[in-house]
């Protein structure tokens, strides 16, 4: 589905158009869903701050005056509600239930070996953000999924440049660990 500019859906919601408000959700709902999950490492709680997340930023978006863009706003009140949710539960186990599929146009014109080598890496990928620790699983997130850049990441988690700059660094370097060992372990598996 082509959706229009963010902007456009805003407006007509302020005009009272519910249905604008519901593109908006469609447009966002995988990257809300997948920043949610990096935090919570719960599927069921990752659903729940999403949904809480949209309905706060429904709630305020009046508030919201372009400064910066849509995803940027939304994506903090995302960041702000998991973790919320986080400190209130202060379950930091590491579920690797079902994960929402991240956007693949590529997949639809590749033959049936390419698709499927597409999905074991993205499989791989995730389970990899998954075994990091969480904030720097967000700020990856953010950086190369949602092609947020780092000053939109400090907005949107509240730090500074140089701490954003930081988890990245950490964050490649546990990623890339945290994937060596996932696929050293399933060859051992496999002999």
């Amino acid at each position: 589905m082509r959706f229009r500019e963010d902007h456009h859906y805003i407006e007509k919601t302020l005009q009272g158009n519910m249905n604008a408000y519901g593109q908006l959700i469609l447009k966002h709902e995988k990257y809300v869903f997948t920043l949610a999950l990096r935090i919570l490492k719960n599927r069921e709680e990752a659903e729940e701050a999403a949904q809480d997340s949209f309905m706060k930023a429904y709630h305020a978006l009046r508030t919201f005056e372009g400064n910066s863009k849509f995803t940027t706003w939304l994506y903090k009140i995302v960041y702000n509600e998991a973790l919320g949710r986080l400190r209130k539960t202060r379950n930091h186990t590491i579920q690797l239930g079902e994960i929402e599929d991240l956007p693949c146009d590529s997949a639809d014109y590749l033959d049936g070996l390419k698709s499927l080598q597409l999905a074991e890496r993205k499989d791989l990928i995730r389970r990899g953000l998954d075994a990091i620790k969480p904030m720097e699983s967000v700020a990856l997130t953010l950086f190369y999924l949602e092609e947020q850049n780092i000053k939109e990441i400090e907005e949107i988690m509240g730090l500074t440049g140089s701490h954003v700059k930081i988890l990245l660094h950490r964050g490649r370097k546990n990623l890339l660990d945290s994937l060596r060992n996932i696929t050293n372990s399933e060859l051992i598996h496999l002999l």
